[in-house]
């Protein structure tokens, strides 16, 4: 290290060169980055479910939509169908709306002539309050209309816009969402009380509560750092300089990726404040190292090469294992996580490399720390309180031993009770706009969740969906879980219920005709005068072939733990289904619901797996580092329990693993590892030269333990900021990471000294002492004093 500092220092130009020239190739790659928010977004290419889910996009069109929700009078006026026809009217004419239905526009199926079927709008023109009165009946009590475009009370109404869907594109989405709202808050239509839900808008929403956040977030942390370095530098220049290096690996973890394919999601707000705040980490060490030597020696450039030989090794093993937690997550299933993972690994190298570049350099040209005796008088206050705390510890070892196992004990039973679940409407806080709306949706038209049921009867027999025994079994299956999940809303439609919705047009709208007909002919006849009417419906229900239909179910958004029992009895009923039925192939679950439902099964494997490979990462670094097979096994060990401290205040206190706590764990141990690697290397310095725990330790406390104790603190607050998020899963995020790094803190001044001072009582340390010095040693330690 001390040949690469000296180099740095020769050739200043050339450093500059290649600094400048990363951040070039870093802003060129910038510009392939996008914005994806969708569902799909969320699982790799050739995860299982997301080819169901295409390949079901591809056979009946795309379910992208938005969907409105209004206050109804109890009585209809002609005013207030106006209203409505001209606000769907409006919204239809605005770009990437393909299609919008209202209570007015929606079709409605009526017999006319010799068997002829008449397919036009819901409500006609000039329809008198008497009329509108019937029409309200009327739909209150059709299956299609009731709980999508009128709710059970007739309270509420709702208008569906189906929206293109053009893929990696946000701007249309933020535009349209624009659009609307501006539209609900018009004059003419501000009385309907409009809440809007649905995928253009969520991810408008998303988009810019990300771009907010990122920059709020990234100031405060950016503020609480720059505080924290004052502090202890009494040097403004010096406290923005980790900064400048954090700033820039965020631009490069950015650049990562853009070239990986990572587009910008929720997770992607974790980036610059996790940068600005651990980032630093290596930086807050060189400069403390440098900082005391200069307060010691009085020579800055021999500071430097000193403060940057003894602290360089250490910085990059610590930032390599925290890059390595990190990559963990490129194993994961989760295609955010995985992303996220791969780019702040980058960020974490690029902030070292960065700050080896630049720090010396700033240092040696602009002079920017104080004179070294003001350096040494604002060091001495901070040592003596450092040296107490040595003492205590040193004093108090086997209490605090004692205290290590019942937290450890008492941690055992919360991570045992940790659960993962996935809530999407639950990713944002009650008070934020897409949580009001969506419950309201929920309290009024009974939810805008969905999900698919396929009947696949392909290579069975042509066109076998139009036989009535499938159509009756498609139908038996909503009626059984329609009764069922009534709690949730559960609102079915399929192409049986437009077969029947014919059959009962057809005979003069008589309740009893309201079934699927007994034989093929009649279902071929009522589908092709349906289809001849002009109406386009049947393409989104059933493919060209009438090899696959679909059955649609709407319902509430819930936990998926609480759609996990519908999972169930839909495999149930589909097998029996399938041995009851020959014509029908298959039956399978895709849409929104179960790709959520997807991502909770990932969850618990990928906490597993992230936890094991980054203990595994550690534990490898620290045998080697320590050149001591127990002490890194041991100091690995200790790593574990703040992350379980953390994972059991998840237990206690119901916060279950989503896709933004499964980050806690790996991260954690990554930022752990780095002040143990520090701490305990520097204890293990001083005690093969001193061959006493205790001196050794209280050495290490005045000055590795002042670098720990400051980077611990801005940890913290950089991650407590998270609470303030919208993003309630972030905000838990926050919560429980910065738990996990006070309790790090903790471990690492209270309980790793404790264990130092036990594994050397016992004897297990003696391995680490120069060979002439054994005996020494053992007489010393036999000598010694409890």
């Amino acid at each position: 290290m001390r040949t690469l500092i000296l180099r740095i220092l020769a050739y200043p130009r050339t450093c500059l060169v290649l600094l400048l020239a990363l951040l070039a190739l870093s802003g060129l790659a910038l510009t392939q980055l996008r914005f994806d928010n969708t569902p799909d977004s969320f699982f790799m290419r050739d995860d299982p479910a997301l080819i169901k889910y295409t390949q079901y996009k591809a056979d009946f069109g795309s379910d992208e939509y938005s969907f409105l929700v209004l206050d109804a009078p109890a009585q209809w006026t002609p005013a207030f169908i106006a209203s409505v026809r001209d606000l769907g009217a409006r919204i239809e004419a605005m770009d990437n709306v393909n299609k919008v239905t209202t209570i007015a526009s929606v079709r409605h199926i009526a017999s006319v002539g010799d068997g002829g079927l008449d397919v036009g709008p819901f409500l006609g023109e000039a329809l008198d309050a008497s009329a509108l009165a019937a029409k309200r009946s009327e739909a209150l009590a059709h299956p299609y209309y009731r709980n999508l475009l009128i709710s059970g009370d007739g309270r509420h109404l709702g208008i569906l816009a189906e929206t293109g869907v053009r893929p990696g594109e946000i701007v249309y989405k933020i535009e349209l969402a624009k659009k609307i709202r501006a539209l609900a808050q018009a004059p003419e239509f501000k009385h309907l009380d409009l809440r809007v839900v649905g995928a253009p808008i969520i991810d408008a929403d998303v988009f810019t509560i990300i771009n907010r956040e990122s920059a709020i977030f990234g100031t405060l942390s950016f503020i609480l750092v720059s505080v924290g370095f004052w502090l202890i530098f009494r040097s403004w220049a010096v406290a923005l300089l980790p900064l400048v290096v954090a700033s820039l690996s965020i631009v490069v973890a950015m650049a990562v990726s853009a070239l990986i394919g990572a587009p910008i999601g929720m997770l992607t707000a974790i980036i610059p404040s996790f940068l600005i705040s651990v980032g630093v980490g290596s930086s807050i060490f060189l400069l403390a190292e440098v900082y005391r030597q200069y307060a010691a020696r009085g020579d800055l450039r021999t500071a430097i090469v000193e403060g940057f030989s003894h602290s360089a090794g250490a910085s990059a093993l610590s930032v390599l294992t925290t890059a390595g937690a990190l990559l963990s997550f490129s194993w994961s299933e989760i295609r955010p996580v995985q992303g996220i993972g791969i780019s702040m690994a980058a960020g974490l190298v690029a902030s070292l490399l960065i700050g080896w570049l630049l720090i010396p350099l700033a240092l040696s040209r602009f002079r920017l720390l104080p004179d070294a005796q003001r350096a040494a008088r604002l060091l001495d206050g901070r040592v003596r309180g450092m040296h107490w705390l040595a003492g205590f510890v040193t004093r108090r070892w086997r209490m605090l031993l004692l205290v290590l196992a019942g937290l450890i004990a008492i941690a055992g039973f919360g991570v045992a009770r940790v659960t993962t679940d996935y809530y999407y409407v639950g990713l944002f806080k009650p008070h934020t706009d897409i949580y009001r709306s969506y419950t309201y949706v929920d309290q009024t038209l009974r939810g805008a969740a969905s999900m698919e049921l396929i009947v696949d009867s392909a290579g069975v027999g042509g066109e076998s969906i139009k036989d009535p025994a499938v159509l009756k079994r498609m139908r038996e299956l909503q009626d059984r879980l329609e009764a069922r999940y009534g709690a949730l809303g559960l609102k079915t439609y399929s192409i049986a219920d437009v077969v029947m919705e014919i059959s009962q047009a057809l005979h003069e709208g008589d309740k009893a005709a309201y079934r699927i007909p007994d034989s093929r002919a009649e279902v071929a006849e009522s589908l092709i005068l349906f289809e001849s009417s002009g109406t386009d419906e049947l393409t989104r229900l059933v493919t060209g072939d009438y090899a696959k239909a679909r059955i649609n179910l709407r319902m509430k958004y819930r936990p998926d733990s609480q759609y996990q029992p519908l999972f169930r009895d839909i495999q149930a009923e589909a097998e029996r289904i399938l041995r009851e039925t020959p014509q029908i192939r298959s039956i399978e679950t895709t849409g929104v619901v179960p790709l959520w439902s997807r991502l909770t099964n990932y969850l618990a494997s990928n906490e597993i797996r992230s936890i094991g490979l980054s203990f595994f990462v550690v534990l490898t670094v620290m045998v080697l580092v320590f050149r001591s097979a127990t002490l890194g096994l041991t100091m690995a060990l200790c790593n574990l329990v703040p992350v379980g401290i953390a994972l059991a205040v998840m237990g206690f206190g119901g916060v279950f693993l989503d896709p933004f706590t499964l980050l806690v764990s790996a991260i954690a141990i990554g930022i752990l590892d780095d002040d143990t690697l520090h701490f305990v290397k520097t204890v293990v310095d001083h005690y093969r030269r001193k061959h006493d725990m205790a001196a050794a330790l209280r050495d290490t406390f005045a000055s590795t333990g002042l670098a720990m104790l400051l980077l611990s603190s801005v940890l913290v607050l950089g991650f407590v900021i998270y609470m303030l998020s919208e993003v309630q899963s972030l905000a838990k995020f926050g919560g429980v990471t910065a738990l996990a790094i006070g309790a790090g803190a903790l471990c690492e001044f209270l309980f790793t000294p404790a264990v130092l001072m036990g594994l050397e009582r016992v004897g297990l340390l003696r391995h680490l002492l120069p060979r002439e010095s054994d005996s020494a040693s053992s007489t010393h330690t036999i000598q010694e004093t409890p």
